[in-house]
């Protein structure tokens, strides 16, 4: 099974799960896993981590799990 399905019903692309996204979401997640070095579903998970942390609801950072790219030092708080 891959991460990007199309759903037969709607014919729009559906991750793996319950989730069902754009198609300009979905290459837009696309690059950033490639970018970050990131699973999707890691991704996603520090995605909306990082949205409710904006918005008040999650008020500490998670410990990161991937290593920071090359040259970057991870943050430290």
């Amino acid at each position: 099974m891959s991460d990007t399905e199309h759903d037969d019903s709607s014919g729009e692309p559906r991750l793996a799960g319950i989730l069902t996204f754009p198609p300009d979401v979905v290459a837009a997640l696309d690059e950033h896993c490639a970018v970050e070095r990131l699973p999707r579903d890691r991704a996603i998970c520090e995605i909306v981590a990082e949205y409710l942390r904006f918005k008040g609801y999650l008020r500490t950072r998670p410990v990161r799990a991937h290593h920071a790219p090359q040259g970057e030092q991870p943050e430290s708080h």
